[in-house]
């Protein structure tokens, strides 16, 4: 999930309307209120066994023509559902062997240490790279956090990546994850010395993961700006809870926001959020102790529906990243709406600002991990 970007659990098949209030943590104060001592113990067990994650790239732009320079160099076109290489057609995908692959297109120059398959489809080349598991959070890591974020935090992004990755099971028909904010952003490119710390983070957590209490990797979440408390993830995403999260105070800046759409798009995205026709003028927000819409109530049917999926049909159609975050308030005017909120993404788990702040304060990984996820257990490998 850049910094300003917002991440959710695979739980776009899962999540579910909920009422419950969130549950609320002490009041963090210093680091030692998050320290070894409150903090989840650590277990030592066998790691996850995998050790590879094939993520289907470039999808946003859609090519038709690329240029790949690496092992070997060569032009890959899509002429409808053909694939064609150096001007002959190839009557299967393509598999490139691991390597370091600079990839260049229409508006693209992106830079891969992966493995590469591609074949054609409507006119479009079908892109899926496949990421020893380790570089594939070192990438994640480096995608996802801003070039000023301490190490401390990268390392906790770096936990907190491998774990989501590994308990988000298959997500697509080509690939395990994509390369978008569905599941977690991969640039493929980026600052040089940012990479570097990225990986340096990742090495230095190789094989750490959350898990819950159960035994499972926790799907840990993480966003870009809580506003000054998290969110309790079965408010958000409905039970049963997969995240190890809970809703905590936090340092975070508000990092206020304010739009103004048009009031038929607040119906419309109440609508697909209810099942149903809905008006504006008949919702009930119903909020969690975050301040964050949990839950959305057509007062004329009666219908319910989850403020998670209102929040993302509002920002599916007022256009990017205006509708920053569920915790906002509405108000009707004429044949508008203006929406007034506090932070930047669904506010659950990690908060990489807040994460950022603290680490500033001397906070370790450790600490920040169990101030976001304090139902989730740090696990180490044995070898480590």
């Amino acid at each position: 999930m850049p910094a300003a970007r917002a991440r959710k659990p695979a739980g776009d098949t899962q999540v579910r309307p909920s009422s419950r209030p969130a549950r609320s943590s002490p009041v963090v104060s210093s680091p030692v209120d998050a320290s070894a001592s409150s903090a989840p113990a650590a277990r030592e067990r066998k790691p996850a066994t995998d050790t590879q994650v094939d993520v289907r790239i470039l999808s946003k732009h859609r090519p038709a023509r690329l240029r790949l320079d690496g092992p070997r160099s060569l032009e890959a076109v899509a002429s409808g559902d053909t694939l064609v290489v150096d001007g002959r057609p190839q009557p299967h995908a393509l598999r490139l062997d691991a390597g370091r692959w600079h990839v260049r297109g229409r508006g693209l120059d992106r830079r891969y240490e992966a493995a590469l398959s591609l074949e054609a489809r409507d006119g479009e080349l079908i892109v899926v790279a496949t990421f020893a598991l380790e570089a594939y959070v070192a990438a994640v890591t480096a995608s996802e956090t801003e070039v000023d974020t301490p190490f401390e935090a990268l390392r906790a992004q770096a936990i907190t990546a491998r774990s989501y990755v590994l308990a988000s099971g298959k997500r697509h028909d080509e690939a395990r994850a994509c390369d978008l904010t569905h599941c977690q952003v991969l640039r493929g490119e980026g600052f040089a010395r940012h990479l570097r710390r990225a990986r340096d983070a990742a090495r230095s957590t190789e094989g750490v993961v959350l898990r819950l209490p159960g035994g499972a990797v926790a799907l840990a979440p993480f966003h870009a700006s809580c506003g000054g408390h998290t969110a309790e993830p079965v408010a958000v995403f409905g039970a049963p809870d997969l995240t190890g999260a809970a809703a905590v105070p936090d340092r975070c800046p508000s990092s206020p926001w304010r739009a103004v759409v048009p009031r038929a798009m607040v119906t419309a995205a109440a609508s697909v959020a209810v099942g149903g026709p809905a008006q504006a003028e008949d919702l009930l927000l119903d909020r969690d102790s975050s301040g964050a819409v949990v839950r959305i109530v057509d007062r004329a049917s009666g219908r319910e529906g989850r403020g998670d999926a209102f929040f993302r049909a509002l920002g599916a159609r007022a256009g990017w990243d205006r509708i920053r975050s569920a915790r906002f308030s509405m108000t009707l005017g004429g044949d508008q709406a203006l929406l007034e909120g506090q932070g930047h993404g669904h506010g659950v788990g990690l908060c990489q600002a807040g994460a950022a702040l603290l680490a500033r304060q001397g906070w370790t990984a450790e600490q920040l991990l169990a101030h976001y996820f304090p139902r989730a257990l740090l696990e180490t490998p044995r070898d480590k």
